[in-house]
Parts: C-alpha cells; structure tokens; sequence
C-alpha cells in the first residue's frame, strides 16, 4: 500500500472507455541498465530473505547505525518545515497525546525499524497460510472479518505505522484480498518487481493516477481496498487534528465512505519482534451523512486519524518520523511562540 491520493479526480463520464488496455500503445521497452539494476536488486532482495531471521535482522541493526547518526546530528533543534527533529517537537509536547517527553532510545528504535522494514519485505514470503497465525496475533482479526462479511465492501486505513507492506500480504492469508494503491516509479521493473512481490496472496496494486473511479469499482463489487492514509500536501482539503496538531490530511477515504457507505476499519498491524506481528484494530467507522458534506468529511478524517494516533502511541518508533507530515499548514494559522503550529484544542478556538 501506498498514499491514498491527495485530490481525487471526478468519475469518467457515462460511456467512457475505462479498460481499453489492448488499444494503449505498447509501452517502449526499458533501457538494458535499469533491467539488469533491478535484476540485481532482486537477487539481494532474496538472497536476504533466504537468510535466518537472527542474521538478516542484525544487518538491518548496522544499516540503521549511519541513519540513527545522520538524525542525530542533522537539524536537532527542529527548525526546519519536516524531519524527524521537527516532527518530535510538534507530538511530543504538554497537551498532545503522546505526552511532553519523548521514550527513551527514540532515535534508535525508530532507525532500527525504518532498517527492519526491509527485512520485513524480503522475508514476507515466508509467511503463508499453514504459519500466517503463528508469526501475527490475530486476536483482533475476526471482528475485522465479521465487517467484511456483512458484504458492504470494507475500507482499511492505514498508515505508515508498522509493517504495512506484511498487512497487505497478511490479509490475503487470512481471506481479505485487498486493492491497493502504489505510487508507481520512474522504473518500469523496479514497479514489476514490487508489485510481484505484494500480490502473492491475492493482493492487488493500482497505481495511484486516475484511481478513484477503479476504488469505488472495488467497493461496488463489496470487496476491500487498503489506503496508505497518513498524509497530507498543500491540496488536501480537509484539516484534522493528528497526534493532537491539526494537519492537511487526505480525504480519499472519507469520500468512498460517504459515496458508497462501505464501513472504514482504522487498522495497523505492529511488529512485536523478529518477524512477529499483531494485528490492532482501532476503528471502525459508520458515519450517517448530514446535509454537510464537507462537516462530514472532517468528522470521518478526524476519527481515522484519532485511530492512527493510537496506533502511534502504541508503538511510538514504528512511524515514519522523517515524513513532511506538518509541512503544509491549514490557512490562517499563526504559530505559537516556540514556532510550533497549535495544538488542535487552541487551534479550534
């Protein structure tokens, strides 16, 4: 899964051809360089897989030595509009949820995981349907599936919390089979060889440009799709608090809620160690249409991102703390004395 998309296009126009992939002109065939960097990147992407869980996770421990050195000394007052210094001042102070102290070894456990995520990827075929419920707590999921099973087609929002990349592949093992969306590369292989890799279980990828006609399709039909929804840029409309700073948040879920009344799962699943998952469930969401439209999608992003700043605090070093989160602020806002955008509760006065 990726980011859901920012601005979300209108839906083709009656009669418009929306398959026709026979009459697009065949795509020009990649230069020799890029097949064969990606050649090689799949055979390091295996050849770590194939290593036992100790070895491959202590490599991970040394890559993430020169990351963890980088943030330690790069822009530690957190002047700058993103990072993860300036990210750190806006969640962890009085009043927000995660509490004015930020957890000790912070910078270390989450450069730990930005470097265990790629063992996580390399090792996701491991997991299968006879040891799926021996490498991820489940406990969560059967309530998860009873929403599924009511047939109204099921939105899981996500963010770049845990290991999402395993929750897509996990949720085909378990009988959700998810749609999801991907921000393809300038690389055509490299996206092949993504996309192999998050579709052996029935997972499907869509690139993200001109999606949201392919989403509602999905849900149409009463199957899942999964969004990436912790983002936000200059264009997303609406503006929720998360982890208690009201930020830009994209509205793409929100909007297939209310277009088509598929119920939204606010869902992570979280690494408890070595190849070991749990899969958490925060949310789920059946919000009742007002005649005001744009009340409505505040009041879904907001609860979807209460959800998500659960799941952080849950486990505070899984997140992308390097993101641009913050960057784009709501317009009007005045900054409060230390610089910081206001908190959601001074904000909203």
């Amino acid at each position: 899964m990726t980011d859901a998309p920012n601005d979300p296009l209108p839906d083709p126009p009656p009669g418009a051809q929306t398959s026709g992939a026979a009459r697009e002109p065949r795509p020009a065939r990649e230069p020799l360089w890029q097949r064969l960097a990606v050649g090689l990147l799949a055979f390091v992407l295996w050849l770590i897989g194939a290593l036992p869980a100790t070895l491959g996770y202590a490599l991970a421990d040394l890559v993430a030595i020169p990351w963890y050195l980088f943030w330690r000394i790069s822009d530690a007052t957190g002047r700058r509009s993103k990072g993860y210094w300036r990210n750190v001042r806006i969640a962890f102070r009085a009043g927000a949820p995660l509490g004015p102290v930020r957890p000790p070894r912070h910078l270390w456990r989450w450069s730990r995981h930005i470097a265990w995520l790629a063992i996580d990827f390399c090792r996701m075929h491991r997991i299968t349907v006879a040891n799926v419920r021996a490498h991820c707590d489940c406990t969560e999921y059967e309530p998860l599936r009873a929403v599924y099973a009511e047939g109204k087609g099921l939105i899981c929002a996500t963010g770049h919390v845990g290991v999402w990349d395993v929750a897509g592949h996990a949720a085909g093992l378990l009988g959700i089979q998810l749609t999801s969306v991907f921000r393809p590369s300038p690389l055509p292989a490299l996206n092949r060889l993504i996309a192999n890799s998050r579709t052996t279980t029935g997972q499907t990828v869509v690139a993200r440009k001109n999606v949201m006609w392919t989403l509602k399709k999905v849900l149409a039909e009463k199957e899942a799709i999964g969004l990436l929804c912790d983002g936000g840029g200059k264009h997303s409309s609406v503006v929720a608090p998360f982890l208690g700073t009201p930020a830009r948040t994209v509205a793409t879920p929100a909007l297939l809620h209310l277009a088509t009344g598929a119920p939204i799962a606010v869902v992570a699943v979280l690494r408890t160690g070595r190849s070991r998952y749990k899969v958490r469930v925060y949310d789920v969401i059946r919000h009742t249409p007002s005649e005001d439209r744009d009340a409505d999608l505040v009041a879904i992003t907001t609860r979807i991102n209460a959800g998500l700043s659960k799941a952080i605090a849950e486990a505070p070093e899984q997140w992308f703390w390097q993101s641009r989160r913050f960057r784009h602020r709501p317009p009007g806002e005045v900054a409060g004395p230390d610089g910081l955008p206001p908190l959601a509760d001074s904000w909203a006065e």
